[in-house]
Order: C-alpha cells, then sequence, then structure tokens
C-alpha cells in the first residue's frame, strides 16, 4: 500500500514520516495573570508531515518534484489522531536535494533522497 498520495496520485514511498500537530494561539488573548495561572486562546491546530524519501533516479525526482509545485494540493496520508488515512490541504516551502551519483547503467542521475516538510493550510 502506498503510504502517501499527492492529488489522488501515488508518489514513491518515503523511508521516514513524522507526524506533528502545532497549536495556534492567540497572542492577545494568552499570557499570565497576576496569579500566575496560564490563559490561552486557541484559535486552531494545524498538522504537519516530515517526510524523507529514499535515493530516486530522475524520473522519480522530477514526478516528485512535479507533484509538490503547485501552492497548494491535497495530500492522503496516515493520521494517528483519526486513526486512520486522512487527506488535507496543504503546502512546502524550501526545497533541496542533493544529487549522489550517476548510474552508468541507467544513464541517470541518483538524487540522495529529500526531505519534505508538508504543512497544512
Amino acid at each position: 500500500m502506498e503510504i502517501l498520495k499527492i492529488n489522488n496520485q501515488n508518489i514513491v514511498n518515503p523511508i521516514a514520516l513524522t507526524w506533528q500537530e502545532a497549536f495556534i494561539d492567540s497572542s492577545d488573548g494568552t499570557g499570565i495573570n497576576q496569579y500566575g495561572d496560564t490563559f490561552k486562546d486557541r484559535l486552531t491546530s494545524k498538522r504537519k508531515l516530515s517526510v524523507s524519501f529514499p535515493p530516486l533516479n530522475d524520473t522519480q525526482m522530477s514526478s516528485l518534484l512535479h507533484a509538490i509545485d503547485p501552492v497548494f494540493f491535497d495530500i492522503e496520508y496516515p493520521d494517528p489522531k483519526l486513526g486512520k488515512r486522512n487527506t488535507m490541504k496543504v503546502y512546502v516551502e524550501d526545497r533541496s536535494v542533493p544529487v549522489y551519483m550517476f548510474d552508468k547503467t541507467l544513464k541517470q542521475w541518483i538524487w540522495q533522497g529529500m526531505s519534505i516538510e508538508f504543512i497544512e493550510r
């Protein structure tokens, strides 16, 4: 089974996936009162997936980079909080892919995997 789908298309399975949930609090409604009690005005929460891919050849890397090219796109993933697969609208920021080697047999570059953070819109 594919671990991730981008815009309902299967992509190469990652070698690592870390799920994270961040809470967004209001800066005006969050703080500590004169009794030392903390108060929070929680606005929302956002999920983030940190994903690392294995080394990929030119074709695989190009396909992955094109899949994440739009500003916003859908990603389907296993969500541990929901206990099932979920689809969310995400964006990615900077992308960096180091070259690993040139495969003379395949006549393609092999890229040393890539790490991406998919951040909920």
